[in-house]
């Protein structure tokens, strides 16, 4: 099933996505939909568990480190059917929980994976919803995986940072992966404005800074986001770099020596193949 309609300047942006990891901007057809209607959100919101919600107020430095944020006291349905006037930001993760969700992530991301990950390289599909008032603020933060975003109702600024140095990239995402927080502790570097209106998309790659600053109406987007296998070794040096570090080792970044790369990849995944034999055994 076609969904997005990518065109043809779309589908070249995502393959140079894929060749040169930078953020490319995208058109999309996915204006308006019946399971990303606000009512359709909030029913499927108190549907989600617990931990596939996170809410706060919207109106957030461009700075929020910790990831502390103040959340409004209302009922989650309350919340969302309110979201034009009660300053909120809210994220729905992990939508494909729910079978029609996880039906319209898959119609998305089988137009676009391939094109920037290539035949038969993305896996681990998952799908967020983000809703957020008037004004809202999403600090300056890194995410693991590819992503689209795909705008569908109001407008907001998606602002892309550059990383001073590969090594700048490989600290943040480290500590990313040894369990910090998404959140950076600086705003954007080298800023660049994506403005995003109905029907218009950004593919952002993992460890991209970026934040986000939403328009003067109710918005609502859709991410989509996938991982490949040269994304999961990468993870895994970083996981084994983190470790190296703690043992008082400097280690050499992601990239830097295929040979070490390949070899701590195989040790951390040698390690979590002994922890899940030790599990199966309790």
């Amino acid at each position: 099933m076609t969904l997005l309609h990518l065109d043809e300047q779309s589908t070249a942006a995502l393959r140079t996505a894929g060749e040169t990891g930078e953020p490319q901007e995208v058109s999309h057809q996915l204006r308006s939909h019946e399971l990303l209607t606000l009512e359709s959100l909030a029913d499927l919101a108190v549907s989600l568990p617990a931990d596939s919600i996170e809410h706060n107020v919207g109106a957030l430095p461009d700075v929020v480190a910790d990831g502390n944020a103040p959340r409004l006291d209302l009922e989650l349905r309350e919340m969302i059917l309110g979201l034009e006037t009660n300053g909120a930001w809210c994220v729905l993760k992990n939508v494909e929980q729910d079978p029609r969700y996880s039906a319209l992530l898959d119609a998305c991301l089988d137009e676009i994976e391939d094109l920037v990950s290539g035949p038969g390289q993305a896996y681990n599909r998952e799908g967020f919803v983000f809703l957020s008032a008037p004004g809202s603020m999403t600090p300056s933060h890194i995410d693991p995986e590819h992503n689209v975003l795909l705008q569908v109702q109001g407008s907001k600024t998606m602002v892309t940072g550059t990383w001073m140095s590969p090594e700048a990239r490989a600290a943040e995402a480290e500590r990313l992966v040894a369990g910090g927080h998404r959140n950076l502790k600086a705003d954007v570097q080298d800023p660049v404005d994506h403005v995003l209106e109905p029907g218009r998309g950004i593919y952002v790659p993992p460890y991209t800074q970026h934040k986000v600053v939403n328009g003067p109406a109710l918005s609502i987007s859709l991410s989509v986001t996938w991982r490949s296998p040269a994304l999961a070794t990468e993870a895994k040096v970083l996981r084994a770099n983190s470790y190296l570090r703690k043992a008082g080792v400097t280690p050499a970044a992601p990239g830097a020596r295929t040979g070490v790369d390949k070899a701590k990849a195989g040790a951390i995944t040698a390690a979590e193949k002994a922890k899940a034999a030790l599990r199966r055994a309790r």
